[in-house]
């Protein structure tokens, strides 16, 4: 006697799929292949519009429309709530995927939806849905919560070398502040000493601090302050980072080794340097901002202009028409190859050596 359905009596063939004693039509009538709660819940920030999921805050990967964000959380929480259950048949593949419907207007923060599973068994194709409440929560996640109540848990503290953070820090600042999640930074407060920017957690903290860093020649240290207990007994404190910037900066005209040299960049651990007589470029650690390998120019230092009046194959003559045209000497290896007679030079005298900056 052939094989059947014990429901319908359909007869088992090879297009057929059967599920224990069931045909797969059959089986599906009686039982479930997704798990599916009667209500879903999104929890959004009604500040920043992070959504809560598996205990913590994610941001939306679009920041379009409210409706536009619900529908992203909504398709994330029923992602983390539906599970499929395992069907093996007698024969052939059984395939269970599942899509969402939902409405194509939201007006309130309680809508239907229909979780909809399609089953691909053997030749035949199968559908079961299912209804589902969704419920939106608008709240404050953690983060605005502390904006809002302006409580942080770590601090960058940038200081600077000069004593004090000028208009050119600022901006730079500024722009790596652009490149940190907005949502993590709590507060920035000008102080005498610079800038305290306080910060939600202590790993945006830490990225914040090594971006200037590796943009600035800074040094980092941290620390921990306020060090308690809470009512759980769990220690708890706040992390201090301070930042200090090196005196010297991009574009800043230095000395090293006994030569004028200006900082072109300052790269990760590296700073890159131009020699102002002849354009040849060094590189050496970030370090010697801070270790007197580079140092300021002199006070003392007079600039004037040459006037070139000759040249041999040992030295460049030059007049300065400020000392009643007195013929001086500028040996050849202090300017560049290109100088000719005519020319004017830009000279900087350094405990009465010249250093040629190049053309006036």
């Amino acid at each position: 006697m052939g094989r059947f359905c014990a429901k319908c009596g359909r007869p088992y063939s090879e297009g057929v799929v059967f599920v224990g004693n069931l045909c797969i039509r059959c089986y599906l009538e009686e039982n479930r292949v997704l798990d599916v709660p009667s209500e879903v819940e999104v929890q959004l920030c009604k500040n920043c519009f992070s959504y809560r999921i598996k205990g913590r805050w994610l941001k939306p990967l679009t920041y379009g429309s409210p409706e536009e964000i619900v529908r992203e959380t909504l398709a994330k929480v029923i992602e983390d709530k539906v599970r499929i259950r395992k069907v093996h048949g007698s024969s052939g593949k059984i395939k269970v995927t599942y899509n969402v419907e939902m409405p194509l207007e939201i007006h309130s923060t309680q809508f239907p939806i229909t979780i909809i599973a399609k089953v691909e068994a053997g030749r035949e194709v199968y559908e079961q849905r299912y209804p589902v409440v969704a419920k939106v929560t608008f709240t404050l996640c953690p983060n605005c919560l502390m904006r809002v109540s302006k409580t942080y848990k770590a601090i960058v503290q940038v200081r600077s070398a000069r004593d004090r953070i000028d208009r050119m820090d600022r901006r730079k600042i500024n722009r790596i502040l652009r490149e940190i999640d907005p949502y993590s930074i709590i507060d920035v407060e000008e102080v005498r000493e610079g800038l305290n920017i306080k910060v939600s957690d202590a790993t945006t903290a830490r990225i914040l601090a090594s971006k200037i860093r590796n943009e600035m020649g800074a040094t980092v240290s941290e620390s921990f302050e306020h060090v308690r207990r809470n009512r759980e007994g769990k220690r708890t404190s706040k992390l201090v980072i301070v930042v200090r910037l090196p005196k010297f900066r991009e574009n800043d005209l230095v000395m090293f080794r006994n030569d004028m040299f200006r900082i072109v960049k300052i790269s990760g651990f590296r700073v890159v340097l131009r020699n102002e007589r002849n354009n040849a470029k060094t590189t050496v650690s970030a370090e010697a901002l801070w270790d007197g390998r580079i140092s300021g120019i002199p006070e003392t230092t007079v600039y004037k202009k040459y006037l070139v009046i000759g040249r041999n194959d040992r030295v460049v003559y030059v007049v300065d028409a400020s000392e009643n045209y007195e013929v001086k000497e500028i040996p050849l290896g202090y300017v560049s190859e290109n100088v000719k007679p005519g020319d004017e030079l830009k000279v900087a005298i350094i405990n009465g050596k010249p250093y040629v900056l190049g053309k006036a």
